[in-house]
């Protein structure tokens, strides 16, 4: 969903207490906010209440809602510090290796600049995609997907800026690599570089 659309729904529910609006942001974020979350506590149930929680919070501070700038950064950061409250209730150390988390989106986002791909070369590149190491794939996915910068993710992550660089390179290097072999027309999406410093 566009970003204007997004400040719409915020601003409904704001100025509104538009419940309605409300679940369809809901709706928006829920799956990737759980899916994130379950990788980071390793249990569903966990997972499922602390993404709930993280709702019920932004539904008390909805006036504030207009004020956010990314929603999409703000949920993942609130959904990450619950994650770790969890953990921390279930007297678990919140130190947890990023080697360990898999995260799987879901598809590839294709906007209309990239349509000239085929749906082939995008099951192509989502399986290169999946191919890579579970941090590299992470970091790739909140940049190219979630729309992140560079600096979102090294905050969500606690990781430095060159981290997030190196690792996107890295991404980049293999997706070309492999697309240059299996898809030679269609390595130029991702060996352009965009995206979002």
């Amino acid at each position: 969903m566009p970003t204007t659309n997004i400040n719409q729904l915020c601003l409904q529910i704001a100025k509104f207490d538009d419940e309605v609006a409300f679940g369809e942001l809901f709706k928006l974020h829920y799956t990737r906010l759980l899916i994130f979350t379950e990788a980071i506590l390793k249990s569903r149930e966990h997972a499922e209440e602390a993404v709930e929680d993280v709702f019920l919070k932004l539904w008390e501070n909805r006036k504030v809602l207009p004020a956010i700038n990314n929603v999409n950064y703000y949920l993942l950061v609130a959904a990450k510090h619950k994650a770790l409250d969890y953990l921390e209730k279930m007297k678990k150390r919140p130190l947890i290796s990023l080697e360990d988390v898999e995260v799987e989106f879901g598809d590839i986002s294709v906007n209309p600049e990239d349509t000239l791909i085929s749906a082939e070369g995008v099951r192509m590149i989502q399986t290169i995609i999946n191919d890579l190491p579970p941090r590299c794939k992470l970091m790739f996915r909140l940049v190219k997907e979630d729309g992140l910068k560079y600096r979102e993710v090294a905050d969500l992550l606690n990781v430095s800026i060159k981290t997030v660089e190196t690792q996107i390179s890295l991404a980049l290097s293999k997706i070309g690599a492999a697309l240059q072999t299996r898809l030679p027309s269609g390595n130029r999406f991702y060996q352009s570089g965009r995206v979002g410093k």
